[in-house]
């Protein structure tokens, strides 16, 4: 299957212009302008504000280091549980602002599941890493396809070229396990183990909680990992198929919106479509990572990603900042 998350069905999108639970196959054809490269932020050492006092800023429990900046309202949890209990979904949704270290939980209900195609920038960034940043012709092609338009086949590509390097799947996967550690989710396993029926690629399969895709969506737009500008210019550039989520909110100050969708049935959701997006929003003074899940009663795409769509455009609307400022950085 091409396009898509991992498997037959996961090739199936939907067209935000006019909202429908009727799912399409994408567009085959991809970007092929190399994007410019951009400065972006690296995060500063963690400052000494206490848990307490981050609590208070974000109003909900975090994890991690300090920071400063209010970025969410007293209110976020209580309003997010109202807004989540509307959609008829199990969703979970993790923000980490670039300038500090503090990770931020949102829903009981559902807070992990398979990467699907959200992986796929780490699988970039590895060959990019291998490779001292430099892309020939072809790969260029492979990136642009695996990341703008979730091509699988192109994905494949670039996995294979890991493999080649690394003596075959095992150690292909430690590498992309190495750079997603890179970037700051430590605890993430990149799986191995033969897909399931409808799904076709190992990595896929792995399991990420939002709370640890964040971190290394953070540590990618952070230049912890190698090729931030070339991955983020192509995450901004998505297709206009599958920019639900973050590119149907308005965010305030206008800033730069970077997204990298995931989706493919679930065993665990009795065959429901685990749909999943992570990426970036951020200016020139500051900014967040972002990562989301949700699972719909339908057990439909179509209706999982208008689900991650109305959590984005919660998240727009509750903002009232970026959280702290953070130094600029080139990679």
């Amino acid at each position: 299957s091409r396009s898509g998350g991992n498997s037959t069905e996961a090739a199936k999108t939907v067209v935000i212009a006019k909202p429908s639970h009727h799912e399409q196959r994408p567009a085959e054809q991809h970007m092929t302008d190399v994007v410019p490269r951009h400065e972006h932020a690296k995060a500063p050492a963690a400052s000494s504000l206490t848990m307490k006092e981050a609590e208070e800023n974000t109003g909900q429990t975090v994890s991690g280091g300090g920071g400063s900046g209010k970025f969410l309202g007293p209110g976020a949890q209580s309003s997010f549980e109202a807004m989540a209990a509307g959609l008829g979904a199990q969703v979970g949704l993790a923000v980490e602002p670039l300038g500090s270290e503090e990770v931020v939980e949102f829903g009981s209900l559902l807070q992990s599941g398979h990467a699907w195609s959200s992986i796929k920038p780490a699988i970039l960034s590895t060959v990019m890493k291998e490779q001292g940043e430099s892309l020939g012709p072809e790969e260029e092609a492979w990136a642009e396809g695996a990341i703008t338009a979730s091509d699988n086949e192109d994905a494949a590509a670039l996995f294979h070229a890991i493999e080649g390097r690394q003596g075959g799947l095992d150690g292909a996967s430690a590498a992309v396990g190495e750079t997603i550690h890179e970037g700051g989710s430590m605890s993430t396993v990149v799986a191995t183990a033969p897909p399931p029926a409808g799904a076709v690629s190992t990595f896929g399969q792995t399991d990420w909680p939002v709370g640890e895709a964040v971190r290394f969506y953070h540590g990618l737009a952070t230049c912890r990992v190698h090729g931030t500008s070339y991955i983020e210019g192509l995450m901004e550039n998505v297709i206009g198929e599958q920019r639900w989520g973050l590119g149907q909110a308005t965010f305030p100050a206008e800033p730069r919106v970077g997204m990298k969708g995931g989706w493919g049935p679930d065993t665990e959701a009795d065959g429901g479509y685990v749909v999943r997006q992570s990426g970036f929003v951020q200016n020139k003074e500051g900014g967040i990572a972002v990562a989301m899940i949700a699972v719909d009663e339908s057990g439909s795409y179509p209706a999982g990603a208008e689900d991650l769509s109305a959590i984005a455009q919660w998240l727009a609307r509750e903002l009232k900042g970026y959280g702290p400022a953070y130094p600029g950085c080139t990679g």
